[in-house]
């Protein structure tokens, strides 16, 4: 059941990021790299385990890569801009790190 809870947590967390990225930058890119990371921080904090940080990054990254996709009428969340590939990039490494930190 908390595998399920945390793909559903890592989903909102990538949402919020696809939302916030664009934001006012270059501060809602920043906001945006340290909730993807500390939120999934934190699902393995409040779960005492890190094997509940995978299934988020798994549901993060799910919305991510979906976001940076074309739709049916190609519309885009997440563009080829510096923005949208630091996010992409930076939001990818920083949530592999913390899903192996030790803290």
């Amino acid at each position: 059941m908390k595998f399920l809870l945390s793909t559903g947590a890592g989903i909102c967390i990538g949402f919020i990021g696809v939302v916030l990225h664009n934001f006012a930058p270059p501060f809602g890119l920043i906001l945006a790299l340290l909730e993807s990371a500390v939120g999934i921080w934190i699902l393995g904090r409040y779960w005492q385990s890190k094997l509940v940080r995978i299934p988020a990054l798994i549901g993060w990254l799910a919305i991510i890569l979906r976001a940076g996709t074309h739709g049916v009428s190609y519309e885009l969340l997440v563009m080829g801009n510096n923005n949208g590939n630091i996010f992409l990039i930076g939001g990818f490494v920083l949530s592999m790190l913390m899903v192996f930190a030790k803290i």
